[in-house]
C-alpha cells in the first residue's frame, strides 16, 4: 500500500488534512468520504512539494495555465458538495499556498460578495480568464447549471493541460540533447581548437582546407563573439516583432499549415481545439453563433477565423457547419463526417467532443515521431560537427611532417 496526502472540507467548510495508507488514489477518495469528508486534493506522500518547490511556487510572478486548472477543479468539488458559491470561494483563498493565486480568488471572492455575478468577477481578469472560460461561466449562471459548467471547464482545462505536459514531457530529451550537443560544440571552438591555432601559426606552411575552414570559424567565434550574439539577438527581436503584428501572423498562418512534416501537427492542433472549445461552449448552454464567435477568438489563427466566419454565416442562413468545414484545408474528411452525424442526432456538443479526443490523441502519436526523427537527426548532425573538428584537427597533424621546418 502507498501513503496518501490528503487536503478535505467538513460539511461546515472548515479544512481538514492527513495521510491515509491505501491502494490507489480511487481508494483515498471513497476512503475520505466515507469519513464524511468532502476531498479536495489528494496525493502520494512522496511525491507532495518540498519546501523549496513552495516557496519558489509563492514567488512566481504571474498565476499561470496549471494554475487556473486546480483552481476550477477545487471549485467544481467544493460546489458539488453542496458549498455556495462564496463560502467555496473562501475556502479555496485559505487552501491556496501560491500568493499571487490567492490574492486573486480574494478579489474575485470580494467583488461576488459586492454583488457582482462570477463572470462579472472574472471578466476583471482577462489575463487568467480568457473569454470562452467567461462566456461559459455567464451562461451557466443564466441557465441556473452553474455546477455542471464549472466541471464541464475543469474536464476541458484538464485535457488541455493534459496534451501540453505530454508535449512539454516529449521534448526534454531532445531539447537536453541538443543544450548538451551545443555546448560541446562551442567549448571545442572556443577553447580546444585555438590552442592548435597557435601550434599551427608558429610552423607555417600551408594548411589543408578543412583545417582554414575550421580556424577560421573558431577564431570569428573568439574574436567577434559579441557581435554575433547581438546580431542573433536583433534577427530575434525583429523576427519576434513581425510575427506579432498582423502581416506576420498571416504570413505565419500561410506558412504553417503548409508545412511538409509540421504542417500535418498544426492541421491536427487547430482542429483539436476548435472542437473541444466549441463543443465545451456549446455544451454548456451557450448559443451556437455567439459560441462560434467566442471560438473564433480564442484560436489565434485568421486563416481558422476565416473558416469560422464562413461556417457562422451558413449556420445562420440554416445550412449548418459541415459545408463550409468540407470545403476548407484544415478539417480532415473524418471531423467533417462526426459533425454532421452530430448535427444529424442533435448530439454536436458531444461529437466535437470526441473529435477533440480523437484529435489530442493523433497530436501526441504525430509528436511521438516527429520526435523519434529528431532525436536521430540532432545526433547525426553533432556528430557531424564534432567529426569535422576532430578531422580537420587530425588532417592538420597528419601533414605537419609535409610543413617546412
Amino acid at each position: 500500500m502507498d501513503t496518501y496526502y490528503y487536503e478535505a472540507t467538513t460539511r461546515e467548510g472548515s479544512i481538514v488534512t492527513g495521510t491515509l495508507d491505501v491502494d490507489s488514489e480511487h481508494s483515498a477518495v471513497d476512503r475520505i468520504q466515507e469519513m464524511g469528508y468532502f476531498p479536495i486534493k489528494v496525493s502520494k506522500a512522496e511525491e507532495r512539494e518540498h519546501f523549496l518547490s513552495r516557496f519558489l511556487s509563492s514567488i512566481q510572478g504571474r498565476v499561470n495555465d496549471k494554475d487556473i486548472m486546480t483552481f476550477t477543479y477545487q471549485l467544481s468539488v467544493l460546489l458539488d458538495a453542496g458549498f455556495p458559491l462564496d463560502r467555496s470561494l473562501s475556502i479555496l483563498a485559505e487552501l491556496t499556498e501560491k500568493k499571487k493565486l490567492r490574492e486573486l480568488i480574494t478579489d474575485i471572492l470580494a467583488q461576488v460578495r459586492g454583488g457582482k455575478s462570477f463572470s462579472e468577477a472574472l471578466s476583471k481578469f482577462p489575463d487568467n480568464f480568457p473569454l470562452f472560460y467567461v462566456n461559459m461561466i455567464k451562461a451557466g449562471e443564466a441557465g441556473g447549471f452553474l455546477e455542471d459548467t464549472i466541471s464541464r471547464m475543469a474536464v476541458y482545462l484538464e485535457n488541455a493541460q493534459g496534451l501540453k505536459e505530454d508535449v512539454r514531457s516529449a521534448l526534454i530529451y531532445p531539447i537536453i540533447l541538443a543544450c548538451v550537443g551545443g555546448a560541446a560544440v562551442v567549448v571545442l571552438l572556443t577553447f580546444v581548437v585555438p590552442q592548435f591555432t597557435k601550434i599551427f601559426a608558429d610552423m607555417g606552411g600551408n594548411l589543408p582546407l578543412p583545417t582554414v575552414i575550421l580556424l577560421a570559424i573558431s577564431g570569428s567565434l573568439v574574436k567577434y563573439w559579441w557581435l554575433i550574439l547581438s546580431v542573433l539577438a536583433v534577427i530575434y527581436y525583429v523576427a519576434r516583432r513581425y510575427f506579432k503584428s498582423e502581416n506576420g501572423r498571416r504570413s505565419w498562418d500561410m506558412i504553417k499549415f503548409s508545412l511538409p512534416v509540421f504542417g500535418k501537427l498544426f492541421r491536427e492542433t487547430a482542429v483539436s481545439r476548435f472542437a473541444r472549445t466549441f463543443g465545451t461552449l456549446l455544451g454548456s448552454g451557450v448559443p451556437i453563433l455567439n459560441a462560434l464567435q467566442i471560438v473564433k477568438g480564442t484560436l489565434g489563427s485568421d486563416k481558422i477565423s476565416e473558416i469560422i466566419n464562413s461556417v457562422r454565416e451558413s449556420v445562420r442562413k440554416g445550412r449548418g457547419l459541415s459545408e463550409p468545414l468540407k470545403n476548407s484545408d484544415i478539417f480532415p474528411p473524418l471531423a467533417v463526417h462526426m459533425v454532421t452525424v452530430g448535427e444529424e442526432t442533435g448530439r454536436l456538443d458531444e461529437m466535437l467532443i470526441k473529435i477533440a479526443d480523437r484529435f489530442d490523441s493523433e497530436v501526441r502519436i504525430t509528436v511521438k515521431r516527429l520526435l523519434s526523427l529528431l532525436e536521430p537527426v540532432l545526433i547525426l548532425v553533432m556528430g557531424m560537427a564534432v567529426g569535422f573538428i576532430v578531422i580537420s584537427m587530425l588532417v592538420a597533424i597528419f601533414s605537419i611532417n609535409e610543413l617546412p621546418l
